[in-house]
C-alpha cells in the first residue's frame, strides 16, 4: 500500500517534467533534423531532384512534440536538392522537393513541381516556430536587400530581397511565375495557428560557381 501511495506522485511529477521539457524537446529534435548535411554531393543532390516530388499540402500540421516525434525518421534524405543561407539573419537550411508534413520540419520544400533554381518563380515554404532562431523563424528579421543565396552544389543562385509582406493562406497567386527570375519565401505570419503568411520576395542578382 505505501508503494502504491508513493507511485502517484512521482508518475505525477515525470508527466509534469515532459510538459515543461516538451518544447526544450521538440526544439532539439528539430534542430538536429534541419541540420545541413555537409557530405552530400553535387551528384546526389541532382539525382535527388529527378525523383518526383511528395507533396502532401493538407496533411500539413503545426509542429507539436507529437507530430515531431513520429515524424523523425520520416523526412525524406532522397528529397533534399540543395540548400538556401541567408547570412543576414543566421539562416541555413537544406531544400527539400515536396511539401509535406514530415518534409517541412527538414528544412525549406519547395512549393511546386518541377522548380527550377533561378529560373521563374522559385518558391520555398517553412515552419514558423516559437524559438525564432528554427526553420523559417529567422525570415521574421530579414530586411530589404539582404542576400538569399540557394544552391544545388554546382551553382550559387543569389537573390536580393525587394519586399516582405504579409498576405492571406488563400492568396496562392505568390507562386505563379511573374514574367521574371524571382525567389518567394513564405511562413505563418506567428508561430500560433494563423490564416495569414508572411512573404519574402527577392529577385535574381547573380548566378556564380558554387565554391
Amino acid at each position: 500500500m505505501q508503494k502504491k501511495k508513493l507511485l502517484l506522485p512521482i508518475i505525477i511529477l515525470i508527466i509534469g517534467l515532459l510538459l515543461i521539457l516538451s518544447p526544450w524537446i521538440k526544439n532539439m529534435i528539430i534542430a538536429n533534423m534541419s541540420q545541413v548535411d555537409s557530405s552530400i554531393t553535387a551528384s546526389q543532390l541532382s539525382d535527388n531532384d529527378k525523383n518526383k516530388a511528395k507533396n502532401d499540402y493538407d496533411a500539413v500540421k503545426r509542429p507539436s512534440l507529437t507530430t515531431v516525434f513520429n515524424n523523425s525518421m520520416n523526412v525524406d534524405k532522397n528529397a533534399i536538392i540543395g540548400e538556401i543561407e541567408i547570412k543576414s539573419v543566421k539562416l541555413h537550411l537544406p531544400i527539400l522537393k515536396g511539401t509535406n508534413d514530415a518534409n517541412l520540419l527538414g528544412g525549406a520544400t519547395t512549393m511546386l513541381d518541377n522548380q527550377v533554381m533561378g529560373k521563374g518563380n522559385y518558391s520555398l515554404a517553412g515552419h514558423h516556430m516559437r524559438d525564432e532562431k528554427l526553420l523559417f523563424g529567422p525570415l521574421m528579421n530579414i530586411k530589404e536587400k539582404a542576400e538569399i543565396i540557394i544552391t544545388n552544389k554546382k551553382k550559387d543562385y543569389h537573390y536580393r530581397v525587394t519586399e516582405t509582406k504579409i498576405v492571406d493562406e488563400t492568396q496562392v497567386d505568390i507562386l505563379d511565375d511573374k514574367n521574371d527570375d524571382r525567389i518567394t519565401l513564405f511562413t505563418c505570419d506567428t508561430a500560433s495557428a494563423t490564416t495569414k503568411r508572411y512573404v519574402v520576395i527577392g529577385q535574381l542578382d547573380k548566378v556564380t560557381k558554387h565554391k
